[in-house]
């Protein structure tokens, strides 16, 4: 069976000095973003992508200037098929260098036991092969014991467990600069994840969507669609419109 390929320049662009989003592109990607550290140039990145677009992102990348070597570290916001397949081709490529990779809970522990299934459920109907990967237990940091990670001396991100989407969903939140990293929570223009993957819950989903919307935030980074500089009032309407379907359930 042929793997598939998608190698297309992401497109992107600097979200604030220090910060950049890359888009998603087709076929089960999601959008990253590069945080750059003022001091000494190292890279972290959050979300892998779906490993067929990892050259996409690379290509990107290199408009600003941004080399994939100096990627050190890469945070996860949970563990479904296109956030975190781009793992195991990033390592390939830093084989002589990895970085470090931080995820919370159930998503760690996905990874760390190499659980295809758990990462590619069966209503895909897709195999990790078919991306061109050997899913394998990989070494992860939990960040389950941990209230804030800080990629760089000038970005310090608190950590929020938000289930319902998946189990091992959590956002990243910057209080000083008002950034929210939702993973695949809330998106722009009112809408938010499933909650029919297995793991995710409607009732769970409108909770951590709720707390979430006592953030204070300007700019929302979601993991899929076009991003918000207008973030508080994104989260807010997505919280009424989930509020207004948990009414039927």
């Amino acid at each position: 069976m042929f793997a598939l390929k998608d190698d297309s320049e992401k497109i992107g662009r600097e979200v604030i000095k220090n910060l950049y989003y890359f888009s998603e592109n087709q076929m089960l990607d999601c959008n990253q973003y590069v945080i750059q550290n003022k001091d000494n140039g190292d890279l972290s990145l959050f979300d892998a992508g779906n490993a067929i677009s990892l050259e996409g992102l690379f290509k990107g990348m290199e408009k600003f200037n941004l080399k994939y070597e100096k990627i050190t570290k890469l945070f996860l916001t949970h563990e479904h098929v296109d956030h975190v397949l781009g793992i195991y081709k990033l390592l390939e490529k830093l084989k002589d260098n990895p970085p470090e990779i931080y995820a919370y809970g159930e998503t760690a522990k996905i990874l760390e036991k190499g659980e295809e299934k758990k990462i590619l459920p069966s209503m895909f109907g897709l195999t990790a092969k078919r991306f061109g990967i050997e899913i394998k237990p990989l070494q992860i940091i939990d960040l389950l014991d941990l209230k804030e990670i800080q990629p760089s001396s000038d970005f310090k991100f608190k950590i929020y467990y938000t289930p319902g989407h998946s189990l091992g969903s959590i956002c990243y939140y910057e209080p000083i600069k008002k950034v929210l990293i939702p993973g695949d929570l809330v998106f722009t223009g009112g809408n938010f994840g499933r909650y029919d993957f297995p793991g995710g819950s409607l009732p769970t989903l409108i909770n951590s969507i709720k707390s979430m919307n006592n953030l204070d935030v300007k700019f929302l980074l979601p993991g899929h669609m076009g991003i918000s500089e207008n973030g508080n009032k994104s989260v807010e309407l997505s919280y009424r419109m989930i509020k207004s379907m948990g009414t039927f359930y």
